[in-house]
């Protein structure tokens, strides 16, 4: 009995001190941070490749250079990144840049820039996935407000009914997002003892795996938190 209220004091000093020092996320490894060291793997490879993950989305801490192998036989469509230093590893997607690039028209390649452009009619509503997607070269003239790399797309809904053809450009589409800026969002620090909750603002968008700031509905102290699941988070620890 002594023992598991130890525990329960210890959760609820640990919350306290999460919500008082947000540096502690400071130590952990970005999204943005790996898509660098990627960039330069592929490129010394001779890949023209770049992974799909969100440049806020955090990982464990990694204080070493990171690896990155095929997670299948000449096979580049999920990459492995692995730490060796603090010895973890996660596979994430990746998107061939030079993949689906047509060129249908004469003109001077300095005038022209590849786009992403839909190569199937999409409904409102709908999620864009590969299958809808390819780059093409089109004028300078044509472009404004259009997107040159397959993340800024992909996951996000088409605001209305969009034909095959068309380019595709921020007015065109909405992002779905785990937690939206000013949502309510339920905090959840757990052991395997107790649970313990409370209820925080959201001061930022983002998806599952994200790190965002909020705000505590009763202190006001702002804090850091992960993405757990549709507007649930998890205080940040180290780890």
């Amino acid at each position: 009995m002594i023992m598991s209220w130890t525990k329960n004091i210890s959760l609820l000093f640990l919350l306290n001190i999460l919500i008082a020092l947000p540096s502690l996320a400071s130590e952990r490894l970005k999204g943005l941070h790996i898509k660098e060291q990627a960039a330069q793997y592929f490129s010394e490879q001779g890949l023209n490749l770049s992974l799909l993950v969100s440049d806020k989305r955090t990982f464990f801490p990694c204080s070493g250079p990171l690896d990155f192998h095929q997670r299948h036989e000449n096979d580049w469509s999920t990459v492995l990144v692995r730490c060796s230093s603090e010895n973890w590893e996660t596979f994430i997607r990746s998107a061939n840049l030079s993949a689906k690039i047509v060129s249908s028209e004469s003109i001077p390649t300095d005038n022209r820039l590849s786009v992403a452009v839909l190569i199937k009619n999409i409904s409102k509503g709908q999620v864009i996935s590969e299958e809808y997607l390819g780059f093409e070269a089109r004028p300078e003239r044509q472009i404004h407000g259009a997107y040159n790399h397959i993340s800024g797309v992909l996951g996000r809904k088409a605001k209305n009914n969009i034909a095959a053809g068309t380019i595709l450009k921020a007015r065109h589409l909405d992002t779905v997002y785990s937690v939206d800026k000013n949502d309510s969002v339920l905090v959840i620090a757990a052991n395997k003892a107790i649970t313990i909750t409370t209820s925080a603002i959201a001061l930022e968008n983002g998806q599952v795996g994200d790190m965002i700031a909020v705000k505590n509905v009763k202190s006001e102290k702002t804090f850091k938190v992960i993405i757990t699941g549709k507007k649930k988070v998890a205080p940040i620890t180290n780890m």
